[in-house]
């Protein structure tokens, strides 16, 4: 794979360092590192060990330059076939994420800071994996910045022990105790504790010396701190090393290092640096450091910004040889064991094997029940293709409880503009909902313009799906075909030119046990015998689509010609058609099941799975039935059976054909519903009968009047 860094810029310190142990370890290991920064003095070693170097200016801060960064940063990811982008600093993040988006990569961060929670840091958690040094700094992004916990991975950082190989202290020393303390020069670092420090080192009668290594000699920090030593007197007990590339003789002259952080530390490179050369450290107690040093074990912890302790804890050290040889042993066996620098690599390796192997995968179907169902072959396809990948369906409300049990899924996003999710605020934090699971690719099996602006605005890289109006918004957008297809054939083909392989067009649905025990108990509780042959029919529909239904009048002379064939007739339907069922049931002299308004819809298939025959308009439970089998008579009118009949639908379709149909209309252009009403009792009884079900000959009688 090719994995390229981002970071400001390749000077001296802990980050950059991590960069350079991480590259050498990934080419070591067969693949390709890039590195995009400002430059600086690790650029040539960077270059010796293999990887390849960009220089943009991708640590200013000006919104200019950002802007111009991103189109030249886009085009270096996909001329040079980067499979990876990896940001390590916020500025750099903000122009990696905008162009890996453009360049349809991977993105992910790795965070080094205990960042507040502003936009300037939001980024920061945005990759799709986010790679924290220390669990504090994880705990951190996840309480504080919003970082959902399962993208979370703790990678500590790793030192090379055959660099910072082990040198035991000399025997004998001369001189001052060498206190070490390596960092850039900052308020944060803990510079003026460490000199009040010494300074009561001094006053307790110790020979100390504080050797301050990572400043720079122009800068102001420098010269406050100083004045801080002139006013302590410390002139003499100081020595200022300044920036410093000799890392480990460095460490290895000191005879002790502190880290006096005042301000939690992420991680502590010169802890687990120090501890592999050998030498014991103080340090706060504070941020990451904890988790670095067991207090009194490999090196010891003090309250953050006192003075007085921390140099009650080197005079410790100083005065008991058998506590600092149990820190340097202790130390360096705890950095082969945790903090090797091959751990590091391998775990960051692992991690963007899992970006480029374990996609997550983002589903839309915000449609009526049916479509939903008929979904179900394109969710096995995707799962079949991505085993071990994540897949989120964004699914409406009404229909949610279709896929609920899908195992195809590990994820369900419940979208409901008419309820929870209504108005301008709720679904911009919907969205964000959406952008905080990092998906990977979008497979867009609604095709509307609402969805295709959704996976946009949530931030997935990669969006497939047919392009209509504001097709601009798919980035991988499909023609849509020029022929009609069944919905299961259209959706396949949009896969098709995606490059996912279909897996057939078997429907499922995911019934429990306890759904199975709630059909039975319903149909067992019939007031009479129940016979032997049992038919299900849902008169009702979509409110909105009247056009779709038979006459109930017409539907009452079917249920009286069945209860005399001996038939036992259940009605199916939702709570609002319960009034339709209950005006069908005093419509007829036969006894009928109304199971209408009373069955969840895994119990209504369940139901419909008991019946040898089942009966409906262009509705949903049409697909329920072909899911679980049940031989269906389809009534079509004003629509198109070979546009939503599913390819594996069993069972006999009775529609005319007129000069106007399929009209697709709501309303009736003729007034006459001359499509349904065409539709005969003895055409559906016919029909009964070519689905395998033998019903005697027995005249049809007219049902009750209203």
């Amino acid at each position: 794979m090719h994995i390229l860094q981002l970071l400001p810029a390749l000077d001296v310190g802990g980050v950059e360092r991590g960069v350079l142990d991480l590259s050498r370890g990934l080419i070591a290991r067969g693949h390709r590192v890039s590195v995009v920064s400002a430059g600086g003095s690790l650029v040539e070693p960077l270059i010796r060990c293999g990887a390849a170097h960009e220089r943009m200016p991708v640590h200013d801060k000006s919104l200019i330059t950002m802007r111009r960064c991103i189109p030249a940063l886009a085009r270096f990811i996909s001329a040079a076939g980067v499979d990876l982008v990896h940001a390590r600093s916020r500025v750099p993040a903000w122009i990696g994420y905008v162009a890996a988006r453009a360049a349809q990569r991977s993105f992910l961060t790795t965070a080094h800071g205990f960042y507040r929670p502003h936009l300037a840091s939001r980024v920061m958690v945005w990759g799709r994996v986010v790679i924290a040094p220390s669990a504090a700094l994880g705990q951190h992004l996840v309480t504080r910045c919003g970082l959902p916990k399962e993208r979370l991975r703790v990678i500590p950082r790793g030192v090379d022990l055959q660099a910072f190989a082990f040198q035991p202290p000399p025997e004998e020393r001369r001189g001052p105790w060498r206190i070490g303390l390596i960092g850039r020069l900052s308020p944060l670092k803990g510079h003026a504790v460490a000199l009040q420090a010494c300074a009561e080192l001094i006053r307790r009668g110790l020979s100390v010396k504080l050797c301050i290594a990572g400043d720079m000699p122009r800068d102001p920090m420098r010269r406050r701190l100083e004045s801080l030593a002139s006013a302590l007197r410390l002139p003499d007990a100081v020595e200022w090393l300044g920036r410093r590339d000799d890392v480990v003789p460095l460490i290895a002259s000191m005879d002790f290092l502190i880290v006096p952080s005042i301000y939690p530390e992420s991680f502590g490179r010169s802890v687990i640096e120090a501890q592999a050369v050998g030498r014991p450290v103080v340090a706060s107690r504070v941020g990451a450091l904890p988790e670095l040093i067991e207090d009194g074990r490999n090196g010891l912890l003090v309250p953050p910004g006192h003075p007085r302790l921390l140099a009650e804890a080197i005079e410790r050290l100083i005065r008991d040889p058998a506590l600092r040889a149990r820190c340097v042993e202790a130390g360096r066996r705890r950095a082969e064991a945790e903090w090797d620098v091959e751990r590091m690599v391998d775990r960051t390796l692992a991690v963007y094997q899992e970006c480029l192997t374990k996609p997550r995968i983002l589903l839309w179907k915000l449609s009526a029940l049916g479509d939903v169902v008929l979904s179900t072959p394109s969710l096995r396809a995707v799962r079949r293709q991505f085993p071990e990948g994540h897949l989120a369906l964004v699914v409406g409300r009404a229909a949610y409880e279709a896929v609920a049990r899908c195992p195809y899924l590990n994820e369900l996003f419940i979208y409901d503009p008419r309820g929870k999710d209504r108005g301008i605020r709720r679904q911009l934090a919907f969205l964000r909902r959406l952008r905080r699971g990092a998906f990977d690719l979008s497979v867009d099996l609604q095709n509307s313009r609402g969805t295709h602006l959704m996976a946009w605005w949530a931030g997935v890289p990669v969006r497939i799906g047919y392009r209509r109006k504001l097709g601009w918004l798919l980035n991988r957008g499909v023609r849509l075909p020029r022929v009609v297809l069944t919905p299961i054939a259209h959706q396949h083909h949009l896969l098709r030119q995606a490059g996912l392989a279909p897996d057939g067009d078997a429907l499922e649905l995911w019934p429990s046990p306890a759904d199975e025990q709630a059909a039975r108990r319903l149909l067992g509780s019939a007031e009479t015998q129940a016979p032997a042959i049992r038919v299900g029919i849902h008169p009702g529909g979509s409110p909105r689509w009247k056009t779709k239904r038979w006459d109930l009048t017409r539907w009452a002379r079917l249920c009286q010609a069945l209860a005399q064939r001996h038939i036992q007739v259940v009605v199916t339907g939702g709570p609002e058609e319960r009034p339709l069922a209950e005006a069908l049931a005093r419509m007829t002299q036969a006894p009928l099941l109304v199971a209408t308004g009373r069955t969840s819809l895994m119990e209504l298939a369940c139901l419909i799975k008991q019946c040898q025959v089942f009966i409906a308009h262009d509705s949903a439970t049409l697909h329920v039935a072909a899911a679980v089998g049940t031989p269906t008579v389809a009534l079509f009118g004003p629509t198109d059976p070979a546009r939503h009949l599913p390819s594996t639908f069993v069972g006999r379709v009775i529609k005319h054909d007129l000069f106007c149909s399929p009209c697709y209309s709501p309303r009736c252009r003729t007034i006459t519903h001359a499509c349904m009403r065409q539709i005969s009792v003895e055409d559906v009884l016919q029909a009964i009968a070519d689905c395998g079900l033998r019903i005697a000959d027995v005249p049809i009688t007219n049902p009750k009047s209203l």
